[in-house]
């Protein structure tokens, strides 16, 4: 498994009949200790542990003092979890496997398994420092392992020189593209890729994940053409053409997206994704009958899948179709009893349905989800005024403030109120202050007030409030 070399099956053949001859309990056969790593090595390359494991246990059984053996006795310990076993047995080698760096290179990944990255490291510096034409291999194997174990940083400390000593190594270039990608060096990523297709055009995988980091740095159209070039090498790349149509869409060309997510289905794939992406390009097409057709294909194979029930009942609503927004709310909430912003769609389709009283209940559900949703509360506050005659605005915010002390929703409906029905500035500038303290995101609030804006520019003490925490002008 630790090993990067793949065993030719067809020289060792011959051997595998054997042993498979000698596991049925047909007949014994002797193995040298060079074949017994070899059939090792072939069936934990295919991930066939069992088999590997059977061929050692003959092999230490004929060879019991063979301590290249034993090395693969510590690789299946690591397979079956047992590192504290294959540890003591990998120290115990290197007292004797002095000059083997196969030793060093697997207790270096127990070691980076469990978190000693020191000790891992200083252990695949000692293998590099033995290893004589295993060096590059080696040098392959540090990075997969650091890259395995997200150690991205360490991966590209091993494998930056490691590229310029073989540069010509198609493996080592991908796993360094990998391991920059993940440290958001997209830069060096992208140059790395493009060193892969220099060496190898028809790397389906080179151009795809090339495509990716174009994605990331929004170059659409360049990712776009990465993608057509992998799928030029392999039609079939599933993952390219539903990347292709991602992109399309991030390029608002709709129609040319879904013929990409039809093509991506008709392949064989899951179509719960592309089944909702098709929705929603309808839907900016303005083809909101097609458009609902396809929420409803996804929501019904797919209940579970709870994003697909955000829009199909934003588009309902946005529709008035309110029957069926209130029945798909109540089915939507059947499977996502906990999701607010499923409370939220739901009151307003009740709204529409003029069934105030349900509507609450539904806004108080979205409120609870998330109490810093100024959006979910303004609504709450407006519907309980409004069912409320009698009742004041201080009396609900006090009570939503004793609930959620740190509510940042809570504390800029105190300002309005203070600015706006008490006329109490002190107040008004302290609610502010601890609303621009938990959430910045002051434009929202000014839309739903416009009145409070222009009398923060009027007011030097919301001003410095303001410019306390955001430091620019409204």
């Amino acid at each position: 498994m630790y090993e990067s070399w793949q065993t030719n099956y067809n020289e060792i053949k011959g051997e595998i009949e054997r042993f498979e001859r000698m596991d049925s309990g047909e007949r014994s056969f002797f193995f040298d200790v060079h074949t017994i790593e070899t059939i090792f090595d072939f069936f934990t390359d295919k991930y066939q542990f069992d088999k590997a494991e059977k061929i050692l246990s003959i092999g230490i059984l004929q060879h019991p003092n063979a301590t290249s053996l034993k090395v693969k006795q510590a690789i299946i310990l690591m397979e079956k979890g047992d590192d504290k076993k294959a540890v003591r047995l990998l120290q115990s080698l290197s007292k004797i496997e002095t000059s083997n760096p196969e030793v060093y290179l697997n207790l270096g990944l127990v070691y980076l398994r469990n978190d000693h990255t020191e000790e891992a490291e200083t252990c695949f510096t000692h293998a590099l420092n033995i290893a004589f034409d295993d060096r590059e291999d080696i040098l392959l194997d540090i990075g997969v392992f650091f890259n395995q174990q997200e150690a991205f940083k360490k991966s590209i400390q091993f494998l930056k020189p490691a590229c310029d000593e073989y540069p010509d190594n198609e493996n080592m270039l991908f796993e360094l593209a990998y391991a920059y990608d993940k440290e958001f060096d997209f830069n060096n990523g992208l140059k790395t890729y493009l060193k892969v297709i220099d060496l190898n055009p028809f790397s389906e995988n080179a151009w795809y994940n090339l495509g990716i980091l174009y994605i990331k740095d929004d170059e659409f159209e360049k990712a776009i053409n990465c993608y057509d070039y992998a799928l030029a090498i392999m039609p079939d790349h599933g993952e390219a053409l539903f990347n292709k149509a991602n992109a399309l869409v991030s390029l608002n060309r709709p129609a040319e997206a879904i013929d990409c997510y039809i093509e991506y289905i008709s392949l064989g794939f899951d179509t719960v994704l592309p089944y909702h992406y098709i929705a929603d390009c309808l839907e900016q097409m303005g083809q909101a009958e097609e458009s609902l057709r396809y929420y409803r294909l996804t929501t019904t194979k797919t209940p579970d899948y709870m994003p697909a029930w955000l829009n199909y009942l934003a588009t309902l609503i946005n529709r008035e179709m309110v029957d069926e927004a209130i029945e798909a709310s109540t089915v939507a909430l059947n499977h996502h009893h906990d999701i607010g912003e499923l409370w939220y769609l739901r009151a307003r389709a009740l709204l529409l349905n003029n069934d105030k009283k349900l509507a609450q209940k539904a806004f108080e559900k979205a409120f609870e989800d998330d109490p810093d949703s100024l959006r979910n509360l303004y609504e709450l506050y407006q519907l309980k005024i409004e069912l409320n005659p009698k009742a004041t605005g201080f009396d609900f915010l006090n009570k939503w403030k004793q609930k959620y002390p740190e509510s940042s929703a809570v504390h800029y409906l105190f300002c309005a109120h203070y600015l706006l029905e008490e006329r109490n500035l002190n107040k008004a500038v302290h609610y502010l202050d601890l609303a621009l303290e938990a959430d910045p995101g002051i434009d929202f609030f000014l839309d739903l007030f416009p009145k409070v804006e222009k009398m923060i520019k009027k007011s030097k003490k919301l001003s410095q409030v303001i410019d306390k925490h955001l430091n620019h002008e409204l």
